[in-house]
């Protein structure tokens, strides 16, 4: 192999060359290097298998060493002879009455075939075992055809009676040296466990790479088991918490169950609410358990520290249920119109409402909070927030609980977008709530909304020339009866709620306005109107003039 660089391969190789380096490999001619450089010219080839179990077994005996090496040839060799001699006489005519003729000539053939299947084609110049030697033939010509038969004859003979002492003497030291090193564990068996062994760790020195991607799979697959057992568990603890409520928060939140309610919607309800995490949980917790479904219409006041079942029963049981009633305010009801509308079904005292929305602390609420100082001639702390909308109550609730749940349903709907565009026209949110009472009470559609806003906002940002707003629904705010038109005694009255007296916006909002007055309050219509007449069959004119203005009255109200 030295004629061979380190990055050759057996396919450039002769079949020739192909045998000479593994006869000499069998027979541990090369050195850990050329073994090495070998190794790694068959990894560069293309093997049939037939060469790979060949070179595997060549690197097998390379490892044996000379006393193992000798003792499994004659072995070899022994079987060999053994087999010939029984195929001779099997296959001779005269095997019965000559069992001890023997033919020299297929004696050493059948012996060089033995030590070809050890050592396939050996090299010219390869070293051979002494077993392995030819019957040698006289190179000179005979000098006729008997002599020359004879000749050759002698020649074998001789040959092979020295082939035979020569085995019987090597197998002699074999026996020996066993005896001497107490070698018992070279038989068939063993020797071919060793050299599958070494073949073995011939193979993984080839591919030493493969025990590393054996680890590494290993690895992956126990980090792998590790993380699915951490999340299945994680997953367990965090259903088996919303199902269950270990531990959950213990606010009170109020639900309501409409007409015609399923389990799925119920279970999107509480969902949306914050009460439960797993919406299809819920669904199938109450399939599974077999819960009623029968929902009873109301509203529900629970919290997410209750369990599964005790969240249905609440919205199935009769027996869990208070007296409700359902409450529908108005737009633009004032604060007395509310109180009126509670009283009359049978819900709390006038006293106990006034005394919520003056003086009651209520918490939690960012409008409230900007509402620091309040005008002392303010009727009303809370008019303008108890929103109008479709409400269920229960007849025995609290004056604050009530009151707590119009603010609460008023927040929902004023988010942080609507402080930002107040910020923007440069007022507050209580600023925005009483203009858009303004509008809510003198318009009767979204468009008088968008006109009669343009109308207060031109006014308020040209204060010059209109201080006042001259609305004739402020006034009627603090009239003990609404009048269908105002009086020129009217119209002095000292109020600042008055707004053909005093300048700007009044104390406070003069009514509970609804969403499309608040939004035209933050974005009016952009117009040149100063003024704005309703005829009281539902018509609104708008003037950019004083003139104008007389005129549509004169028109329209005379």
């Amino acid at each position: 192999m030295d004629d061979k660089n380190n990055t050759f391969t057996l396919d450039e190789l002769t079949p020739e060359e192909k045998r000479r380096i593994i006869a000499a490999l069998s027979m541990g001619k090369l050195s850990e290097e050329e073994k090495q450089q070998f190794r790694d010219a068959c990894a560069r080839s293309q093997l049939t298998e037939a060469e790979r179990m060949q070179i595997k077994r060549a690197f097998s005996l390379s490892r044996l060493t000379d006393e193992e090496r000798r003792a499994l040839i004659a072995r070899k060799q022994q079987q060999s002879q053994t087999q010939t001699q029984m195929s001779f006489a099997a296959s001779s005519p005269n095997a019965q009455t000559a069992p001890q003729q023997n033919t020299p000539h297929k004696d050493a053939a059948e012996m060089h075939n033995a030590v070809s299947q050890q050592h396939p084609a050996a090299p010219p110049h390869t070293e051979i075992p002494t077993a392995a030697v030819l019957v040698q033939r006289p190179t000179a010509a005979p000098q006729n055809h008997t002599d020359a038969n004879d000749a050759t004859r002698s020649v074998s003979t001789a040959s092979i009676q020295k082939q035979a002492e020569r085995q019987h003497q090597n197998n002699t030291a074999t026996q020996a040296a066993i005896a001497a090193n107490k070698i018992h564990d070279i038989t068939p068996q063993r020797v071919r466990k060793k050299e599958k062994d070494i073949g073995d760790k011939e193979y993984d020195e080839e591919t030493d790479h493969t025990a590393i991607t054996s680890l590494l799979k290993g690895i992956v697959y126990i980090v792998s088991v590790l993380v699915i057992s951490i999340f299945a568990s994680w997953a367990v603890i965090e259903v088996g918490n919303d199902v269950f409520a270990f531990v959950k928060d213990d606010e009170v939140v109020s639900v309501v169950i409409e007409e015609d309610m399923t389990a799925k919607d119920v279970a999107q309800m509480l969902y949306k609410n914050g009460i439960i995490k797993y919406p299809t949980m819920y669904e199938l917790y109450v399939r599974l358990k077999k819960e009623s479904t029968d929902y009873l219409v109301g509203e529900y006041e629970i919290s997410p520290s209750m369990n599964y079942g005790d969240i249905n029963d609440t919205f199935t049981y009769i027996a869990n249920t208070r007296e409700q009633v359902v409450i529908t305010i108005p737009e633009g009801y004032t604060v007395d119109q509310i109180i009126d509308l509670m009283l009359k079904n049978g819900i709390g005292t006038r006293e106990g409402f006034v005394d919520a929305i003056n003086n009651y602390e209520f918490t939690d609420f960012r409008f409230l909070e900007e509402m620091k100082t309040l005008d002392p001639d303010r009727k009303y702390r809370l008019e303008g927030y108890l929103f109008p909308d479709t409400y269920y109550f229960f007849k025995d609730s609290s004056e604050v609980a009530v009151i707590y749940k119009f603010l609460q349903n008023f927040d929902k709907k004023i988010t942080d977008a609507y402080y930002e565009r107040a910020a923007q026209l440069g007022m507050s949110i209580d600023e925005i709530i009483t203009l858009s009472s303004m509008i809510q009470a003198e318009g009767l559609s979204l468009t008088d909304f968008e006109n009669i806003s343009s109308v207060f906002h031109n006014r308020l940002n040209n204060p010059r020339l209109f201080p006042q707003l001259q609305s004739d629904a402020t006034l009627q705010y603090i009239l003990d009866k609404r009048k269908v038109s105002l009086t020129a005694s009217d119209l002095l009255i000292d109020s600042k709620y008055n707004s053909y007296l005093y300048a700007g916006l009044p104390p406070g909002a003069i009514c509970n306005p609804g969403m499309d007055a608040i939004n035209c309050a933050l974005y009016p219509a952009e117009t040149d109107y100063y003024y704005f007449l309703a005829d009281g069959k539902g018509n609104t004119y708008f003037s950019k003039t004083n003139e104008e203005h007389e005129a549509l009255k004169k028109e329209y109200l005379q």
